[in-house]
């Protein structure tokens, strides 16, 4: 049993066994020409068609007016070939690049290049809308996207929301609050900007510095506040 795989088979090519098994000899060699001309074009991708094809026959080919009559048969068979190439450059270029298509070799390059920058920019695209969801969670950026670019708007994002009235005065006065009790109820003592208690350090000056920062004390006031505690002592 043979097993062996056979070539698919082409509308043209059952057509072309119908013309190569006509009576008349000069029909049988317009068609083999025809036929060998086609496969040359189509391996060399050259976009078929009727006059070229007649053309590359050479003198010993149909004529233009054989296979442009209505009814003819060689003309149908170049038609059919004409649709086979096409179905089969819409196949490769969904699957490949365009320049694959092409056969000019400068406009292949400026193709490729072309399709090398638009890969990129997709990327970057993908990047910044990636970024722009970690920044903004909860915001619609595709949409945004989509309508800036549709209603030609500017891009905007919706504003974030306010933080809670007068929160940084409550957390201000909570700081300052606790540290008025640790300073004065529970024997913590500043000492060269750090705080201490019982001369072990808990906040060291550079963690000093930020807590007095969110309390909104000026230096000097946080100096005349806390740090002249214990001064006759050498603690400070």
């Amino acid at each position: 049993m043979n097993n062996s795989q056979q070539p698919e088979r082409r509308a043209s090519d059952v057509l072309y066994d119908d013309i190569a098994a006509s009576r008349n000899s000069i029909r049988r060699g317009n068609i083999a020409a025809i036929r060998e001309v086609c496969d040359l074009m189509e391996k060399d991708g050259v976009p078929i068609a009727a006059a070229e094809v007649v053309r590359r026959c050479g003198p010993n080919g149909p004529a233009y007016s054989t296979v442009s009559n209505t009814g003819s048969m060689l003309g149908e068979y170049i038609k059919l070939r004409i649709t086979e190439q096409a179905s089969r450059q819409k196949s490769v270029s969904r699957n490949g690049s365009l320049a694959d298509t092409v056969l000019d070799p400068v406009l292949q390059a400026q193709i490729r290049d072309k399709e090398s920058v638009a890969r990129w920019l997709q990327k970057e695209n993908d990047a910044l809308r990636t970024l722009l969801k970690t920044l903004r969670p909860g915001v619609d950026i595709d949409g945004a996207i989509a309508r800036a670019t549709k209603g030609g708007q500017p891009f905007l994002l919706a504003a974030p929301e306010s933080p809670e009235p007068h929160a940084d005065k409550h957390v201000a006065a909570a700081l300052l609050k606790l540290m008025d009790h640790l300073v004065g109820g529970r024997q913590y003592t500043f000492i060269k900007g750090r705080l201490t208690i019982n001369k072990k350090v808990v906040l060291d000056s550079a963690e000093v510095a930020a807590y007095r920062r969110s309390t909104g004390l000026a230096d000097g006031d946080w100096q005349q506040r806390y740090e002249t505690e214990g001064a006759s002592d050498g603690q400070r």
